[in-house]
């Protein structure tokens, strides 16, 4: 009686197990939002739905920023959606893993080759180690759910620290664009002056060469400056996921974002890193979801099959006889040795993968931290130093050109090495914010909100 409880129950508890992974996936958005991350919201058809389109649709029209961009592909990017229906198959799995085993039925007629009766037999069996392994099976699903939630969270990180990096990179191919057209202008006006000049008679073939030289040079630079915003641009498309119209429509600032008046203390944000990154916590999970396989391997390694129900047999004089039936499987040949052994080096090869993850996590942060610092020593001296230095140059340069002490071409050539200076210095703030987003990516998380977390009492 206490065994026909105890099944009725677990069927009852089997059959109320929900396969919706909205809880599931509340907790990876909660996640993501611990670490600065945006609130992740999934398309289910409802009139929120068309409220939150419509908000992707107005980002669209207006300009777009890191902020925005980062909103629309979460949104948007069908591989992170793929990737969120990770938590339907692991919830899937998790309910399967409560359910028992199906119950078998069997029949068994026999006929009389004389006069008699027809002898019948019924019987209902239940696999008992169904019922013994359930816990075990529950605790390996959710193991391996939690293992898929943190995965999903990286991956929602991960897409929100390249969107970051690609739109950056855009604004700098624009920039670097307008850079270009304005040399290739000052180059044009020189090269035609040099035209004149070899007219008159006033210069030789040699630097009406050179100056023609360095304006078609120009030229070609601009071109691959316009190819590159090309090639960034639907790198920006791909990762948003956006098509036809609305691929065409955005548009982005040319003004790299200002560099933060100083960067967040990063003394200790390689141990948050271990602690926070959601990569390493779902190659934890596996490794204790192997660990929970391989205990439950041992339990049933010899007794691989056990089956309890009841029989019920008329013979041909018609009496009906019943009882309790046991079917056993025997482990002469197959004795669980190569399962059990299998699951044991799956756990250290799990344990091996996490403890190498979290080396190369610290490696990582480190060797970013250091990138970091140095981008921002960089900027600042091109914004402090050589910027002035090189502006200074071309007032120096104006001035002995209105004194008829410096010729046009010597003034041609200091703003020449100021745009190249700016140019670089465009590139050297792009470079800033593309290792801060992959610093971002490295810690777990926003910078700021992931160490504002380590101060918390």
């Amino acid at each position: 009686m206490k065994m026909t409880h105890l099944t009725v129950a677990a069927f009852t508890v089997a059959g109320c197990a929900s396969t919706s992974p909205r809880p599931s996936f509340e907790e990876v958005s909660k996640l993501v939002e611990d670490r600065g991350g945006k609130r992740l919201y999934w398309d289910e058809g409802t009139p929120a739905d068309a409220q939150v389109q419509a908000h992707v649709r107005d980002l669209l029209r207006g300009t777009l920023t890191p902020e925005g961009a980062v909103e629309v592909a979460l949104l948007r990017n069908q591989g992170l959606v793929a990737t969120y229906e990770e938590l339907g198959v692991a919830q899937a799995d998790l309910v399967e893993a409560g359910l028992l085993r199906n119950p078998t039925v069997g029949a068994r007629v026999r006929f009389p080759t004389g006069a008699g009766s027809t002898d019948t037999e019924f019987s209902v069996a239940e696999d008992f180690l169904s019922i013994l392994t359930l816990p075990m099976r529950k605790r390996v699903a959710a193991a391996q759910l939690d293992a898929t939630k943190a995965r999903v969270g990286s991956a929602v990180l991960d897409l929100t620290a390249e969107v970051r990096e690609a739109l950056v990179a855009l604004q700098a191919a624009q920039a670097t664009a307008k850079v270009r057209q304005l040399l290739l202008e000052a180059q044009q006006a020189a090269a035609e002056l040099r035209r004149r000049q070899r007219a008159a008679g006033n210069v030789g073939d040699l630097e009406l060469v050179q100056e023609e030289a360095f304006y078609q040079q120009a030229k070609l630079e601009l071109a691959r400056a316009q190819t590159r915003i090309v090639e960034q641009r639907e790198r920006v498309n791909r990762l948003l996921g956006l098509w036809g119209e609305e691929s065409t429509s955005w548009k982005v600032s040319d003004e790299l974002p200002a560099l933060p008046p100083a960067e967040p203390a990063l003394e200790h944000v390689e141990s948050l890193a271990v602690a926070r990154r959601l990569d390493l916590a779902a190659a934890k999970s596996e490794a204790q979801a192997f660990e929970q396989g391989a205990s439950a391997a041992g339990l049933t390694r010899f007794i691989p099959a056990l089956e309890v129900g009841v029989s019920t047999e008329r013979d041909a004089e018609g009496t009906r006889v019943s009882g309790p039936s046991v079917t056993v499987e025997l482990p002469l040949f197959d004795q669980g040795q190569g399962r059990v052994a299998r699951l044991a080096s799956q756990v250290r090869q799990a344990r091996a993968r996490a403890a190498a993850l979290a080396v190369n996590v610290r490696a990582e942060v480190r060797t970013l931290r250091s990138r970091l610092l140095a981008a921002r020593g960089v900027v600042d001296h091109y914004r402090t130093v050589l910027l002035p230095l090189r502006e200074r140059a071309v007032q120096h340069a104006q001035l002995r050109y209105n004194s008829m002490l410096l010729g046009v071409f010597q003034l041609l050539v200091a703003r020449r090495d100021q745009i190249d200076a700016y140019r670089d210095y465009l590139d050297s703030v792009r470079d800033y914010w593309t290792t801060r987003a992959e610093l971002e990516r490295a810690a777990g998380g926003s910078l700021t909100a992931t160490l504002a977390q380590e101060n918390k009492p």
